[in-house]
């Protein structure tokens, strides 16, 4: 699900049925993968936004990805699987916010 929505938002042209498949070959309906795609659009919307305003985020936005990011290893796991490697920093943006850092 993470390698999807990764390829969606960095590269959404080259996305076929091949990849909607790969998810529901592990498992997911195709009301999950509808879930997934408006989740990835969400958040990208919202970060363009953002970032295009050159609006602060606060900390506390950190934060709340580092849960959101453990809530995902916790769903994860129970898939069978594991999530990616840290690779955006998250739990040390998040680290550096609670600590005032």
């Amino acid at each position: 699900m993470l390698e999807y929505t990764e390829k969606l938002t960095l590269t959404p042209a080259m996305m076929t049925e091949d990849d909607v498949q790969s998810l529901r070959d592990v498992g997911w309906d195709d009301r999950d993968i509808l879930d997934i795609v408006m989740a990835c659009a969400y958040f990208n919307f919202r970060v363009r936004a953002v970032d295009g305003l050159g609006l602060d985020v606060p900390d506390v936005s950190a934060a709340n990805a580092a849960r959101a990011r453990e809530h995902a290893a916790e769903l994860a796991a129970e898939k069978g699987v594991t999530l990616p490697g840290d690779i955006w920093g998250v739990r040390e943006q998040a680290e550096a916010a609670s600590t005032g850092g």
